[in-house]
């Protein structure tokens, strides 16, 4: 069946399509005049041209979302509140995962602009900031979620962890249950990364257990991470000390940090401990302990910014909380 125009309401209800466009858009119109209108866009089922409306107005309702690895628990949550926010707000949010691609990410936001989204929330890498600087200064609220952005202008904003502290949480954990020697499986430089290995090595120093440059192996992806946990074996002698404990310090990379250790016979947590970030289902099955993040609640703040569109950049630090379970020693 052919989709009803504004034309054909305006057919229907005996009034010009100027009238029909004003009741449909909130306009002064007489309340019989209004009536009128909104009897005949029922009868004939008539839908709002969303892509019309954008264009007049030089925005759209979407909201755009870039996701640099939808394979991470911590973005689920995240989806959920940003849509959430939205929903309520009567926006659509738009998708897209740039598979940790530096290009893909450039590609993503520049789509979004052309899209002419009414915000845009990323969980991206540096490649983009400056197309973001650019939509942020014309008026498009942008936020960055996951990391924090110097020298911000007005209109784009960060949402970020304490991720000192959620490596301190994971130090502090760990010498509670007398583990000593622990080795580090990060995902890469990026600033949580680093910072959560900063707080990790600050909090063992206060308590005299050293984090040696040696003690920490990089994973870029899955596929590298046994050859990380072989290296962190393999350096023990160098600190005198075997390895007792393992950190991951990626959501991302502890279901494979988790099976390189029981591949090499190890039992959580008799002969090795484990503490990983961001909790996820199955988690609580498999005993792991973990320094969550509040997700949800992050990607609800994101989306808020994006649709009460604060004057000034805004930068919120959310805290980390820490999950115990039995992977670390604890009964």
């Amino acid at each position: 069946m052919k989709r009803a125009t504004i034309g054909d309401v305006a057919a229907h209800a005996g009034v010009s399509t100027a009238t029909v466009s004003r009741v449909l858009n909130g306009g002064a119109v007489t309340a019989t005049t209004a009536a009128k209108v909104w009897a005949a866009a029922g009868a004939l089922e008539y839908t709002p041209n969303a892509l019309t409306k954008s264009i007049f107005a030089g925005r759209s309702r979407t909201i755009g979302v870039v996701i640099r690895d939808l394979s991470s628990p911590f973005y689920l949550d995240l989806i959920r509140g940003v849509d959430e926010v939205a929903t309520a707000d009567d926006s659509l949010v738009m998708f897209a995962n740039t598979f940790r691609d530096a290009d893909r990410e450039v590609a993503h936001v520049r789509t979004m602009d052309e899209h002419r989204v009414r915000g845009l929330i990323m969980t991206t890498g540096e490649s983009a900031d400056g197309r973001t600087r650019r939509m942020a200064e014309s008026g498009v609220p942008c936020v960055i979620v996951a990391r924090t952005v110097p020298d911000a202008p007005p209109g784009l904003h960060s949402i970020s962890l304490n991720n000192i502290e959620a490596g301190r949480l994971m130090a502090a954990h760990l010498a509670a249950y007398g583990r000593s020697a622990v080795g580090v499986v990060t995902s890469g430089r990026r600033p949580s990364q680093v910072e959560r290995t900063l707080g990790l090595r600050l909090a063992l120093a206060e308590r005299g257990l050293p984090l040696p440059p040696e003690a920490v192996a990089v994973a870029e992806s899955e596929t590298e991470v046994g050859a990380a946990i072989d290296a962190l074996f393999a350096r023990a002698p160098e600190r005198q000390a075997p390895v007792d404990a393992i950190v991951c310090t990626t959501g991302r990379l502890t279901v494979a940090v988790h099976s390189a250790l029981t591949a090499r016979g190890l039992t959580i947590p008799d002969d090795i401990a484990f503490v990983t970030m961001d909790d996820f289902p199955w988690a609580t099955a498999l005993g792991i302990t973990v320094v969550a993040q509040p997700s949800y609640e992050m990607g609800r703040e994101a989306a808020k910014l994006v649709v009460e569109r604060p004057d000034e950049s805004v930068a919120l630090v959310f805290e980390p909380t820490l999950i115990p379970r039995t992977s670390c020693g604890e009964r």
